[in-house]
């Protein structure tokens, strides 16, 4: 009887729980696209070259669309307490990734590091809502989904450098999520995706100016061999995205946020753990 009262109250808990961090992301996504100041509307009208009342249109879209948000972090939440399931993308970056979805309208995604499939939930949304014919794929070493089912995406279980170059063999890549973090990977991984001609690389874990920021700009100065080492060492050097963003791209990244060349647009979002996002100058649809 004490074990069945428990696992109801656990599960009542749970629930509790589940319905408040839904309220919270509803009130963060409706402040941030629902009045005049949109989520990242400077940041994002200069990425994607977009105009105010497209991305007001499309602001108002996101909210529309729950189940794309309703599980992401709240909104730079202070603390893993309130993040759910699992570090992932906040509501404000969720945004990010919708307008870059419905601006370019990408018929393959790859997303690497999916555990639970929240961040994975969220561009299968945009994509369902803007890409009629589209596919997602996603790797991971294990199989933790949740919030996904092989009725919607691709999962590709087993280490990256083989998964991803069985995609690469058969498919156009046109957008690369990176939300894994050993340096070698990371490197390998975006290399791998500019030889094989994909045009937008987006990665997770790339802030710095929030307390929970990952990235470590000191970090640079180590050489290559030595960032293999310490490849996972996140606490001492934090996180390798934006490093190789800086190495493959444009090192002025290392220290500011948007760079913005002919060939290569490049923005950093000042959310609480960071999302970054590269374009490279060439249309997709």
């Amino acid at each position: 009887m004490r074990i069945g009262v428990k696992r109801i109250r656990a599960a009542l808990t749970s629930r509790l729980l589940a319905i408040r961090h839904t309220v919270r992301n509803w009130r963060a996504v409706r402040t941030g696209t629902c009045h005049e100041q949109i989520l990242f509307h400077q940041e994002l009208k200069q990425l994607l070259r977009c105009d105010g009342e497209w991305l007001r249109a499309t602001a108002l879209e996101y909210y529309h669309c729950p189940s794309a948000w309703r599980r992401l972090s709240s909104y730079r939440s202070p603390s893993r307490e309130t993040d759910d399931f699992a570090k992932t993308l906040d509501v404000a970056e969720g945004f990010a990734v919708w307008t870059l979805v419905k601006h370019l309208r990408p018929r393959v995604v790859v997303e690497l590091g999916t555990q639970y499939g929240i961040s994975a939930r969220l561009w299968k949304e945009a994509l369902k809502a803007y890409v009629p014919q589209h596919e997602l794929i996603l790797c991971d070493l294990t199989d933790h989904r949740r919030f996904i089912g092989d009725d919607e995406c691709t999962f590709l279980e087993g280490d990256a450098r083989q998964t991803l170059l069985e995609v690469f063999t058969s498919r156009k890549v046109d957008v690369l999520y990176n939300d894994v973090h050993p340096y070698d990977l990371v490197r390998w991984s975006v290399a791998e995706g500019l030889k094989q001609g994909v045009l937008v690389f987006a990665f997770h874990d790339v802030g710095c100016k929030h307390p929970r920021g990952p990235f470590r700009v000191e970090s640079a100065h180590l050489g290559a061999d030595e960032k293999s080492i310490c490849a996972e060492d996140y606490g001492r050097c934090g996180t390798w995205e934006r490093h190789v963003i800086a190495e493959l791209f444009d090192e002025r990244v290392l220290y500011q946020d948007t760079v913005v060349e002919a060939s290569t647009r490049i923005q950093i979002f000042d959310s609480l753990f960071g999302l970054g996002i590269v374009i490279r100058d060439v249309k997709i649809n």
